[in-house]
Formats: structure tokens, sequence, C-alpha cells
């Protein structure tokens, strides 16, 4: 699996189960990887769970969020009301 390996996708990680780091390793390459890296998810973990990372978008940055939305044609409300109901930082709050 050429993406896991690809230090420059994971740089910051050592031993990476595609299974058990599933979540992480789909959210990295929706955030930061090519063309390749999202092929390889794409077949790797299928679409299916690609665009239900990209609804629940924990991780994924609003630019990336919008953008694999619309690659996806999903429901544009969906993808707008889970980005606003994030998590605020503790920096930010009150």
């Amino acid at each position: 699996m050429k993406t896991l390996e690809d230090k420059s996708l994971f740089w910051d990680t050592e031993n990476l189960d595609p299974q058990k780091n599933e979540k992480f390793i789909i959210e990295r390459i929706l955030n930061f990887g090519n063309e390749e890296d999202f092929h390889w998810a794409l077949e790797f973990y299928g679409e299916e769970k690609i665009k239900k990372a990209v609804l629940e978008n924990n991780a994924i940055s609003r630019k990336s969020v919008f953008f694999w939305c619309n690659y996806f044609n999903l429901d544009k409300g969906k993808c707008l009301s889970t980005q606003s109901m994030k998590k605020q930082s503790a920096f930010w709050k009150r």
C-alpha cells in the first residue's frame, strides 16, 4: 500500500493499520492527499465510507468538505449543517 508508506502524507505516524485507523487515514487523504491517494482510498474503503467521512467531517477542513460535497454531489445542507456544528476550540470560547 504505497499511500500508507508515503511519509509526506503520514509524516507524523508509524505503523498505521488500514482497518483500525480507517477514519484517520480517510480524513488525512481528503484533506491533503493527491489524486493517487484518493483513488487508493476509493478502491480500498469504497465510496460510501468516504462519503460518510465527508458528512461527519470531524477533522476535515471546511474547504475540503465543500470540495468533496461537490465532488460526490452530496446534499449541501447536510455538509453545511455538520460543518457548523463542529465543536469550537476551547481557545476560542469565552
